[in-house]
């Protein structure tokens, strides 16, 4: 049995017009997909490391045949497990009704099986957010955790960098304000743990008897809570890959020392050089070429794998004892 922690790797499956529509780009319904290069890098990266991957669905991807071919490459890899990433990639949960809510994540529920023959059970919201309807909804399809906490201390500073990036105007970027969680979110436990099902409507009093759900949140940094997800590291390499990989062995080193259960997060430009789509450039990281983030990826990732026994979050999940809350910072 590996003396290494348990651990676990997921990727948010953004496609292009995600982040341009986020951007507040009128055309970012006719941009085209950059799934087969994204995927194809990842695979060739993850496949020889034999790391497996939580893999979150955005259900408007699942319409169009090529992406769906091109989900379908991850199945090569030694495990993958497809998850629900919503329908629309709207990053403002914490604004809809319940009724929008629940087509969000039931639809996408639905195309995720249809096109990967995979009952999903893990959710992550856009944005990391995740309004009690969202719990409520996971409950009710039998999820088994959420993924939608992002506790890091930069979550304002990450904001505001983005409103300054983007076009957004008026209704949208006020939505926008509460990207990132929230100040709540910086008090959000920094390990997975179990979150009670919130109650059905304000007659019920008794959460405990209604259930509880995982939470399982992107980690940072014990005790300073910056983020250690892959697109920040890439960030920081395209201005120095001496201190990005200084920064990632602390940080994996400090999950170590805290007990921290990491579960660390992908998005497809983590893949892609800033000679593969000039679109793509305002994202942090696309500052490097193609040859040397893949170079840094593949270390990083390496890194990862020699230090945890890394799963899906499914899995990971599994491993958890019920009420384990001993994870720490």
């Amino acid at each position: 049995m590996s003396d290494r922690p348990p651990a676990s790797l997921s990727l948010d499956l953004d496609n292009k017009w995600a982040y341009l529509r986020a951007a507040g780009r009128e055309d970012w319904e006719s941009s085209d997909s950059y799934f087969p290069l994204a995927i194809s890098n990842i695979v060739d990266v993850l496949g020889p490391l034999g790391l497996p991957l939580t893999v979150f669905l955005v259900g408007r991807d699942l319409q169009r045949d090529e992406d769906v071919e091109s989900i379908a490459k991850f199945a090569s890899l030694s495990n993958w497990e497809a998850a629900n990433h919503s329908l629309n990639h709207l990053p403002w949960m914490h604004t809809m009704s319940d009724e929008e809510i629940e087509t969000e994540i039931r639809v996408t529920h639905d195309a995720i099986l249809a096109s990967t023959k995979q009952t999903p059970v893990g959710f992550r919201g856009p944005g990391f957010s995740c309004p009690d309807e969202v719990l409520r909804v996971l409950g009710r399809l039998g999820y088994q955790y959420d993924a939608s906490i992002f506790p890091t201390s930069m979550a304002p500073i990450a904001r505001a960098v983005f409103l300054a990036r983007t076009k957004l105007k008026g209704e949208q970027r006020e939505k926008a304000k509460k990207l990132y969680g929230g100040f709540a979110a910086m008090r959000s436990p920094n390990w997975p743990h179990r979150r009670a099902l919130p109650c059905p409507d304000a007659s019920a009093s008794d959460d405990s008897a209604l259930g509880s759900i995982w939470e399982v949140p992107v980690t940072v940094l014990p005790v300073l809570r910056t983020p250690i997800h892959f697109s920040y590291l890439t960030f920081v390499a395209g201005h120095s890959v001496t201190v990005a990989k200084t920064y990632f062995r602390a940080a994996l080193t400090a999950c170590r020392l805290f007990g921290t259960t990491p579960s660390l997060l992908l998005h497809p430009p983590d893949f892609l050089g800033s000679e593969d789509d000039a679109d793509m450039s305002y994202f942090p990281g696309m500052k490097m070429k193609r040859d040397a983030k893949l170079e840094f990826m593949t270390w990083a990732l390496s890194m990862y794998s020699q230090q945890f026994t890394v799963s899906t979050m499914l899995d990971q999940v599994h491993q958890l004892s019920p009420y384990s809350t001993t994870c720490h910072a």
